[in-house]
C-alpha cells in the first residue's frame, strides 16, 4: 500500500470528517497492517511512546520514568508503547496500564529480548510479560543482532571473526515457538541490517519477521534498508526519531553537538505548516510508510507527536528533509551501528 494511503491523502480526509475528541482519539490510533509473521489483521499505530535508552550513562528511565510517561502518553490519546527487557522501565509501564483503566485490547505493547540463545529467549519472552503484567504483546521484537555479553548458550559463542549467524537463527526459531503459543501477536527484529534479514529469509522454512526496528531520522536514515523491508513486506519502525532532543542538551561530548529539530530547513518547513519540527520530522517519516517511537516524558510534547496527521509535507519538503546533513565530524546516528554485528 503506498504512501498516499498509509500516510497520506486518505488519510487526511478521514480524520477532517471525524471531528472532536473521537477524531483526535483517531489520529492517535492511526494505524498499519502487519504481515508476515503476524496474526491476520492485527494492525500497529503509526505513533508509539519509546522509552528506552540510547546508551549513555545516567540517561535510562527508572520504573517511575516509564510509569509517568505511560500515563500521560495513554491521557493524550497514544495506545502504542514500546518497551524491553533491557531497559529500566517496564515494570513502571505494566503499572501504567493497570492504573490506566484502558482495556487490553486497545493496547499495543512491544517489548524486545536479547539475543542469546533459543533456550534463553524463551526464558526471557517469560519475564518481559511478567514485568508488564501481561499474557501477551502486540509484537516482540529480537532487540540486536548482536549476542548478549552475558551469554550461556554456546551457539552463541562462536570463534572470533566467525558471523553470529546460528545464534540468530536459533533465537528466531524460538521466537517463532512464542509466536505460535499466542505469548506474541507478531515477531520481528531490531537493528537488523539486511544481510541479517537475509539470513532468515534463506531458509523457506522460517516465518518471516513483520518488524524491523531501526534508527531512522533526517540526519541518519539507510534508504536502502527501508527499501529492502518494504519489498519483504516488513513494517519499519524507527526510534530515535527526533535524534535526542530530551537528552543531547545535557550530555557532556554528545556527537550530534545540534539537534535535527533546530535545523533551518527543519524549522522553516514547520514554519510554512504552522507545526513544530519534531512534528515534521515525525509526518517525514509517518509518509514513508514508516511507524515511529518517540522518546518524552513531557505531556505537552507528547501531544505535539501524535497531532501530526492532520497535514501533509509536500515531495519537496520531503526531498529537503531527506539531504540534510549531520553535524561535521559525526555520522548523524545516535546510537550503535548495527553494521558492525558480525
Amino acid at each position: 500500500m503506498g504512501a498516499m494511503m498509509r500516510g497520506g491523502g486518505l488519510l487526511l480526509l478521514l480524520l477532517a470528517l471525524a471531528g472532536g475528541c473521537a477524531g483526535e482519539r483517531q489520529a492517535a490510533t492511526q494505524s498499519v497492517p502487519l504481515y508476515n509473521a503476524a496474526v491476520p489483521g492485527l494492525q500497529m499505530p503509526f505513533m508509539g511512546l519509546g522509552t528506552g535508552s540510547y546508551g549513555a550513562p545516567g540517561e535510562s528511565w527508572s520504573e517511575d520514568d516509564a510509569e509517568m510517561a505511560a500515563t500521560a502518553f495513554l491521557k493524550s490519546g497514544g495506545r502504542r508503547i514500546d518497551g524491553a527487557l533491557s531497559y529500566k522501565g517496564q515494570a513502571g509501564i505494566g503499572l501504567a496500564l493497570f492504573k490506566s483503566g484502558v482495556p487490553r485490547s486497545e493496547l499495543f505493547l512491544t517489548s524486545k529480548i536479547p539475543l542469546s540463545g533459543y533456550n534463553e529467549t524463551l526464558k526471557n519472552v517469560d519475564l518481559a510479560l511478567a514485568e508488564l503484567n501481561t499474557t501477551y504483546v502486540d509484537l516482540l521484537l529480537v532487540h540486536t543482532a548482536c549476542p548478549n555479553k552475558k551469554l550461556i548458550d554456546p551457539i552463541c559463542r562462536p570463534p572470533k571473526g566467525t558471523p553470529h549467524t546460528a545464534c540468530r537463527l536459533s533465537v528466531w526459531r524460538a521466537m517463532e515457538v512464542v509466536f505460535k503459543s499466542g505469548k506474541a501477536k507478531a515477531i520481528g527484529v531490531s537493528n537488523y541490517v539486511a544481510r541479517h534479514i537475509q539470513e532468515i529469509l534463506n531458509n523457506t522454512d522460517m516465518l518471516v519477521p513483520s518488524v524491523n526496528q531501526v534508527e531512522f531520522q533526517p540526519y541518519h536514515h539507510d534508504d536502502e534498508l527501508a527499501t529492502f523491508c518494504k519489498q519483504h513486506n516488513i513494517t519499519f519502525n524507527t526510534y530515535a526519531p527526533l535524534t535526542t532532543p530530551d537528552w543531547a542538551p545535557v550530555k557532556r561530548h554528545w556527537p550530534l553537538k545540534r539537534g535535527v529539530l533546530d535545523e533551518p530547513v527543519m524549522l522553516q518547513i514547520a514554519k510554512t505548516h504552522n507545526k513544530t519540527s519534531a512534528q515534521v520530522a515525525l509526518r517525514w517519516a509517518i509518509q514513508q510508510d514508516m511507524v515511529v517511537n518517540p522518546r518524552s516524558k513531557n505531556a505537552e510534547h507528547m501531544q505535539e507527536c501524535v497531532d501530526v496527521f492532520d497535514f501533509e509535507l509536500s515531495s519537496d519538503d520531503m526531498k529537503s528533509i531527506g539531504m540534510i546533513k549531520p553535524p561535521p565530524g559525526s555520522d548523524g546516528r545516535v546510537c550503535g551501528d548495527p553494521y558492525k554485528c558480525e
